[in-house]
């Protein structure tokens, strides 16, 4: 954040408080508090939207919570606002980030201070490292740290820092009695120091340390009686709770006391946040101060007797040919080895099956080995084996007891919780909980205290380890292409892979970049010596069979089927249908209101359904779109094939319903877009214009109420740029619908795509989908249907220069064209036609037939005829050299555009009106004009107009040749990734400015 006078500073050790230097500032609502508490104790990393939402609303999220997160998040932005702070709060496409120096949140200077006091603890320096810790509880302010914020975040974060400032008193406590100082002061702060902990004794009955550290406070301070009756307490409550003895460290403070010995700490492991340090471990305190002997002699028989067992070092083998995911590793490790008291210690890797979880598991398992000397566990939790059912969290502690030589484990479930959080709390391990089916079978395998480094693999998301535990989750993406090549290099051999490079790209493309799929093809080119790697790529193009050939023969586990199989059958049963119906959806990506017509059910329920199938990794949501790895879409799409073939119809049917409601529904904001039923000869026909407007007429079910919700737009604009997303998804509807004959609806949704074909459309694509519209049309006979589609193919065709064709088409249409039809259709065409004229240079034909249309549009009362026939007539006036007349068409014309709200017309004639302008010796009129029409079509995403209002902008300012040369590339670089006709008058004009730089210097 740039400095501009001010600086945030925000307090969480206590209420949640911020301030602009000394001023403080009002942060808002209960929510929009707990929103900027969650981006402040992040300060400096971005914070994804599905992170904050669940950690605001957990697990009971309402389907406002993304809207009422960016109210929050306006709310915030307006309160940070005109204070001097410049923008604290910012955002990308993921999520929102807010800058903050370290040294403005109390809780960093409180971590800060407790590093210090270990440094100087560790160097022998006890009073430095008690002034540390004394500076760092005093930033603690009176009240609960994030007192009433709501959320699952603020109270884990409350917890979270109640445990660090007990531990740090615990620490305090623990220096001030190794230090060995008499005297009434130091007496005197042990006896606050006693009354303190006695309280916390009471919430924390088996927090061992927290009773060592109370009994020798009380007896240094001369409460050696109080001291013995803390430990016949905890004797006590641990064995009836847990029917355990209090360890041996415990033991011989109360043996030191019944001496009549002051011993020093026993410290069976390090404070909270102690960081990674290889080598670091449990043990004494450091230093020789002044004070009391120790008494070993007392300690080592206790300590003998109760000997820890064989440290445990069960991780599996770590893979010889691991490759990549050094950004994963590093996300892994980074967080085991943070400092601090408040530092995560749980870590979840997740992702789709195969993609190497516990492969990456294990490798930084292995690498924490030193770091974490009291050993490492793993336990496979089997939630998604084929042959064996998921361990029960009781299984699974029973293990992890076993695991550290515990003979007699407790029968009861909750009994085993307690035991083995009480025996893990002193010690710094590393366990590896794999495979986990849901966060309810992990969350009593969590350690409730201690320096242990908790790593969790699953196909599921784990959200309520993220919300009540602040686990950091770390989602693996498919391997890098690069990754993908050097696994298969270290499989089958470099020369292998170099000397097919293609083949090998291809390869790992089919099997998503995924190991466990690269694995198996690997094996099996390793299995033929002089296969060829062409040869299974060729095995494995084809989508039917590849599942098939991506398994190992005799091994059914070995199979990229069989892995997505587990996850499927992990489904209940509404969410397996749902994951069923996707197969039988044509397109690569679909939105919650899409996906709730494919589905038949209401968008919440689709969404839910959607969420369901993204946390089990089958969907993956980028964005308001969820999509799939094409292995796990060849996969569903096998599952679709058990449905039955009227579901599979029905559920075509409900989505080509839903795309040309969608499509339509932007009839109210400038002509009109009505189908009837298709019956053939009984559908009637909007409005129409011609090539220069856009010759758009919509389709919809008349009258017809939208069985499943439309999406929602603002307006036409977001509709181009909503088509630009769902084109792939739609041109594969439309091949779909052609191959089952369902005709009406082929030839009406590639009637819909007009308008986002003339703005930003490849041109090919257009007169494809075209082509097979027309045959449908023709097929079903319907008259009507095929003269739209013919003046939209002339349009295409004029676009690709086919001028001769484009006559051709409209041609066709009036032959086809009766006496009976509206007036509305025939203006379309005789627009069209005009405009297809002008391109030919023929322009008293296009002057006829332009003002044949305008006369027509006058009659039908639709704002968006006029406006399309008055651009015809400009463009057609300008070219002529009739510039006034242009003048009038244009500003007739831009009147009845925004009031259709049509900005795809509004910017051809903006750019007409300022040709014309220009040719009236009026330049900075016409550039005025010119910008205007850049920015409509900037915001609408309209490619096509903008490359024209650059093109006119170059020539108005070709004098300036620099500024108009570099307008006018970028106009041929719009033209020519549309196939646009206009590519070559770019390039004549870019030629024109070169030489006419030539001249004038020579």
């Amino acid at each position: 954040m740039q400095d501009s006078g001010r600086h945030l500073r925000v307090e969480v050790l206590g209420p949640l408080r911020a301030f602009a230097d000394e001023r403080e500032i009002a942060i808002g609502a209960p929510k929009q508090r707990a929103v900027f508490a969650a981006l402040a104790m992040a300060a400096g990393t971005v914070v994804a939207r599905g992170e904050l939402i669940d950690r605001i609303w957990g697990e009971d999220v309402p389907m406002t919570a993304a809207g009422n997160l960016h109210t929050y998040v306006s709310g915030l932005r307006r309160a940070l606002s005109g204070l001097g702070l410049g923008d604290p709060l910012a955002s990308n496409g993921s999520g929102y980030l807010l800058r903050l120096s370290p040294d403005a949140l109390d809780l960093n200077r409180a971590e800060r201070f407790a590093a210090a006091a270990r440094t100087a603890r560790d160097a022998g320096d006890r009073h430095r490292a008690i002034t540390a810790l004394d500076s760092a509880l005093a930033l603690w302010r009176s009240g609960r740290p994030l007192e009433a914020l709501p959320g699952p975040f603020a109270a884990e974060q409350r917890a979270r820092l109640a445990d660090m400032r007990l531990r740090l008193l615990v620490d305090r406590t623990e220096l001030m009695i190794d230090a060995g100082e008499v005297g009434d002061a130091r007496s005197a702060d042990l006896a606050a120091a006693a009354d303190e902990l006695a309280m916390h004794a009471r919430a924390h009955p088996f927090d061992e340390r927290l009773r060592s550290a109370l009994m020798m406070a009380l007896h240094r301070s001369g409460r050696t009686a109080d001291a013995l009756a803390q430990y016949q307490m905890l004797h006590r409550v641990l064995a009836d709770e847990l029917g355990i003895e209090p360890e041996a460290s415990t033991r011989a403070v109360q043996m030191a006391i019944l001496a009549q010995e002051a011993p020093r700490v026993r410290r069976p492991g390090p404070r909270l946040g102690t960081g990674l340090r290889a080598g670091q471990g449990a043990g004494p305190g450091h230093g020789a101060g002044p004070g009391p002997r120790p008494v070993k002699e007392l300690l080592r028989p206790i300590a003998d007797a109760t000997a820890r067992p064989t440290v445990p070092a069960q991780l599996p083998h770590d893979s010889a040919s691991f490759v990549g995911r050094a950004k994963d590793v590093g996300q892994v490790l980074d967080h085991a080895r943070a400092d601090g008291a408040c530092s995560p210690r749980v870590v979840m890797v997740v992702g789709v099956g195969g993609i190497g979880k516990t492969t990456l598991a294990v490798r930084c398992a292995h690498l924490l080995r030193e770091a974490y000397p009291d050993g490492q566990i793993y336990i496979n939790l089997r939630g998604f084996d084929p042959t064996h059912p998921a361990l029960t969290p009781s299984a699974a502690l029973h293990q992890l007891l076993a695991s550290l030589g515990v003979a007699a484990v407790p029968p009861e479930h909750e009994q085993r919780v307690a035991l083995w959080r009480s025996i893990v709390a002193g010690r710094r391990m590393v366990v590896l909980l794999d495979n986990a089916r849901s966060a309810e079978q992990v969350e009593d395998l969590l350690p409730g205290t201690g320096s242990s480094f908790v790593m969790v693999t699953s196909r599921e998301r784990l959200g309520r380890l993220a919300v009540k535990y602040a686990a950091r989750r770390v989602t693996l993406a498919p391997l890098a292409v690069a990754d993908a090549l050097g696994l298969l290099a270290d499989a089958v051999g470099a020369e292998r892979v170099n000397a097919e490079a293609p083949a090998a790209r291809r390869l790992a493309q089919l099997c998503d970049h995924l190991p466990f799929a690269l694995r198996i093809a690997a094996e099996q080119l390793v299995a033929v010596s002089d296969g060829r790697i062409a040869d299974l790529v060729g095995s494995l193009e084809d989508a039917h069979q590849r599942l098939d050939t991506l398994r190992l023969e005799n091994d059914d586990l070995c199979s990229v089927r069989s892995v997505m199989a587990c996850s499927f059958d992990a489904l209940d049963a509404d969410t397996a249908r749902a994951c069923r119906m996707l197969g039988a959806f044509p397109g690569v990506n679909l939105t919650r209101y899409c996906a709730a017509a494919l589905l038949d059910v209401p968008v919440a329920q689709a969404s839910e359904l959607m969420q369901r199938l993204t946390a089990q990794h089958l969907l993956e949501q980028h964005g308001d779109r969820y999509t799939m790895h094409d292995l796990t879409r060849t996969y569903i799409r096998e599952l679709a094939r058990g449905l039955r073939d009227d579901e599979v119809r029905a559920a075509r049917d409900r989505v080509s319903g839903w795309y040309t409601v969608t499509l339509s529904q932007m009839a109210g904001v400038g002509r009109r877009r009505v189908v009837g039923d298709g019956d053939g000869e009984g559908a009637g026909m909007g409005a129409g214009a011609g090539v220069g407007a856009g010759a758009g007429v919509g389709a919809g079910a008349a009258g017809d109420v939208p069985p499943h919700e439309p999406q929602p737009f603002t307006g036409q604009d977001e509709l181009l740029r909503w088509c630009a997303q769902e084109w792939p998804n739609i041109s594969a509807l439309i091949r779909s619908t052609a191959r089952s004959a369902d005709h009406l609806s082929t030839w009406r949704l590639t009637y819909l795509m007009f308008d986002y074909f003339y703005a930003s459309g490849s041109a090919a694509d257009w007169l494809e989908l075209l082509r097979i519209a027309t045959r449908s049309a023709e097929a079903s006979g319907d008259r009507r249907a095929r003269i739209v589609l013919l003046i939209h193919m002339s349009v295409a065709h004029c676009r690709t220069g086919r001028a001769d064709a484009a006559v051709a088409d409209l041609c066709k249409a009036l032959d086809l064209l009766d006496a009976a039809d509206e007036p509305p259709l025939r203006v379309s065409l005789l627009s069209t036609l005009a405009s297809v004229m002008r391109a030919s240079k023929a322009y008293e034909q296009g002057l006829a037939a332009g003002l044949e249309a305008l006369a027509l549009a006058a009659e039908c009362d639709d704002a968006y005829q006029r406006a399309a026939a008055e651009d015809v007539l400009c463009e057609l006036y300008t070219e002529t050299g009739r510039r006034l007349e242009a003048v009038a068409h244009a500003e007739a014309g831009l009147v009845e555009a925004r009031a259709c709200g049509s900005p795809l017309l509004e910017a051809n004639l903006l750019i007409n009106l300022g040709l014309a302008r220009n040719g009236l010796g009026d330049p900075v009129a016409a550039q005025a004009c010119l910008v205007r029409a850049l920015r409509v079509t900037q915001a609408a995403g309209d490619r096509y107009h903008e490359g024209l209002a650059l093109l006119a902008l170059a020539r108005v300012r070709s004098l300036e040749r620099d500024a108009a040369a570099a307008m006018a590339k970028r106009a041929l670089a719009q033209f020519q990734e549309l196939a646009a006709e206009e590519a070559k008058e770019v390039l004549e004009f870019l030629g024109d400015l070169q030489l006419a730089g030539s001249v004038v210097a020579a």
